[in-house]
Formats: C-alpha cells, structure tokens, sequence
C-alpha cells in the first residue's frame, strides 16, 4: 500500500507541477507544448499502469494467503489420524505451503487460489484452454527435490517425497498426474489419498514429521 500511495502522491504532484507551469509551458510555442503535453500524459500513463500492476499483485498475494489458510484448515480437519501437517515450511530456500507426510507418504503442497477449469494438455498446466503465468509443475518439483534433499541427509529416503498441487477455487479436470505431479481441487483431496496404497505406518510417519519441525 505504500508504493501504491507513492505513486498517487506523484500523479498529483505531477498535475500540481503542469499546473502551475502552464503560462511556462505555452511560451515554448505550439510544438513545444505539445511536446511537453505528451511526454506529461505519458508519464501518468505509466504512472498509472504501474499502480494498477501492484494492486494486482496485492490482491493475488492476499487471495494466495487465504487460500493457503483454507487448504490448511481443510487438512487439518478432513485427513484422518495418522496424517500429519507442517504448514509454511521454510526449506532455508524459499518457504513450501504444506508438507503431508501419513500413511500415504509424503506430500510437498503447493496450494493455487486461481479460478476457472484446469486441465493438462501437451505437456502444460493449463486454466481454462490457456498457459498459467508460470510453470506450476515445475515450481512443484522444485520444491519436492529440496525436500527429497533434506530427508536423505537424515537418511530418510524411502518413501521419497512427492509434489502435489491444490487448486482451492477451480474445476480441476487432471486425472492420471501432470509430469508426475498430482494436481487436484481441495474437494477432491481426502478421495485422492484414499486411491493411493498405504506407504507408512503412523509411527513412521510421525518420526518424520517430528524430523522435520526440528529446526
């Protein structure tokens, strides 16, 4: 909000600034201030657009933030005993929205507030027909191999973690995984894992989970 307020304070400074300069302006003759006239106009131009891209931005973080809180508080009550949750897990490299580790194995959770219907067609994640702004799946895997990295150095390699992706508010149409990833809507998760073979018991699964809350 401050970077936005900054950029109103320097319209209206600008509009000030023209307006009092006017008389100014006009002895530049009619060239001269059309010119000036422009290059102001086109200043408030990008002004303007770079405000409306930073209240976009804002509003996708807090739209992301909340979805986020949903899925987890979805997890949190829907799973079954034996599942166990860290939620904003800091990986020293960025932070992951969820990580599940319980009878199913271990899960990283990327959680996406976006709305629409998402398929997987030639290789890409797609919201209804067109690409997402970036590439999800491989966001995805990113974050699973970190994981993967930080379970071998405590010699936890089986079963190895794998990448889910939760879309809280769209219709997801991806049935048999996108480039290994589960992808699926927040509805559909407790059917998802219950298709899925057991992996681990809950003892196992609550030694890694404590493995990794220690920092």
């Amino acid at each position: 909000m401050a970077v936005v307020f900054a950029i109103l304070l320097l319209v209206w400074l600008a509009i000030f600034v023209y307006s009092r300069n006017v008389k100014t302006v006009m002895s530049f003759g009619l060239i001269g201030t059309l010119i000036v006239g422009g290059i102001f106009l086109l200043g408030i131009k990008l002004l303007e657009k770079k405000g409306t891209v930073i209240l976009k931005r804002a509003k996708q973080a807090e739209r992301g933030a909340i979805a986020e809180e949903k899925t987890g508080a979805i997890l949190e009550e829907a799973l079954p005993q034996g599942n166990f949750i860290i939620h904003d897990f800091d990986t020293g490299r960025g932070n992951i929205d969820h990580i599940l580790v319980g009878p199913k194995g271990i899960f990283t959770v990327e959680v996406k507030s976006h709305r629409g219907t998402v398929t997987f067609d030639n290789g890409n994640l797609l919201r209804d027909g067109e690409p997402f702004e970036k590439d999800f799946l491989k966001q995805a895997w990113a974050e699973c191999f970190v994981v993967r990295e930080i379970l071998a150095k405590w010699e936890i390699k089986k079963p190895s973690a794998d990448p889910l992706i939760i879309f809280s508010n769209a219709f997801v149409k991806v049935r048999d995984g996108a480039k290994g990833v589960a992808v699926t809507n927040l509805k559909f998760l407790p059917t998802l894992l219950e298709r899925l073979p057991d992996r681990l018991t809950t003892a196992e699964a609550g030694r890694i989970i404590n493995r990794l809350r220690k920092p």
